[in-house]
């Protein structure tokens, strides 16, 4: 299984961190030991609830033969566990900012996206991830960063890695979002806790499409099937 996105998010975070804060930290060590201690504590809960909900998900897989309840209850922390997850992105984005994008895509991140997006379009969906997952690691200004991060949740979604994909979606909103692409990213990973019978989660993010893209096609929608109530 591939490391997942809290590892991508904390380089862009820290890529950020290096070319829009620098100079004001020049004359203030004190402050930069504190953000790398602040840093380091948050890189552990991430990598923590990560393994959690990877050990999670891999039980659930094996429930084949047991009981109806026992999955039900595993279903139940994995949305638990993913919502923990969204939060420490949702402090990371906070303390730094969103990303700001290029307003034109370079040549290496064009070529990155262009070899992914054919792996996508194949069903090689392990591989388009890969290389998605390469262009926001390496290109996190990319004008395509959040198209490229739209489609590796695409694509762990494709896996069977709903989890993953939530935490892929989730995270173009914190990091992305003027992007055209976060409301369609939030709808999506509400219909996936909707698929897995995570009502409170579909809810909690259809708020939040709601709220900040209320003239979104997305948000019509989510409109439309509460009888237009909000």
């Amino acid at each position: 299984m591939h490391k997942a996105l809290p590892i991508v998010c904390l380089t862009v975070v820290i890529t950020l961190m290096s070319g829009c804060w620098g100079a004001n930290w020049i004359n203030s060590p004190g402050r930069i030991e504190k953000m790398e201690i602040r840093q380091q504590e948050m890189q552990a809960d991430i990598d923590s609830l990560t393994a959690a909900v990877e050990s999670t998900e891999a039980l659930l897989r094996g429930l084949s033969a047991q009981s109806v309840s026992r999955a039900a209850e595993l279903v139940d922390r994995i949305a638990a566990l993913t919502s923990e997850l969204e939060r420490a992105l949702q402090k990371l984005g906070g303390e730094t900012g969103p990303a700001v994008q290029d307003t034109v895509a370079g040549p290496g991140a064009q070529l990155l996206y262009e070899e992914a997006y054919l792996q996508y379009q194949q069903g090689n969906f392990s591989t388009a991830s890969e290389g998605f997952r390469d262009l926001v690691s390496s290109y996190p200004s990319s004008s395509l960063s959040d198209d490229a991060m739209y489609f590796m949740a695409l694509s762990h979604q494709s896996l069977g890695e709903a989890h993953q994909a939530i935490e892929d979606l989730v995270a173009i909103y914190y990091l992305y979002p003027s992007s055209d692409r976060a409301p369609a990213a939030l709808a999506r990973a509400a219909a996936i806790y909707g698929a897995h019978s995570a009502t409170e989660d579909l809810e909690r993010l259809n708020g939040v499409l709601l709220d900040h893209y209320p003239d979104s096609d997305e948000a019509i929608l989510v409109r439309g099937s509460q009888g237009g109530n909000r």
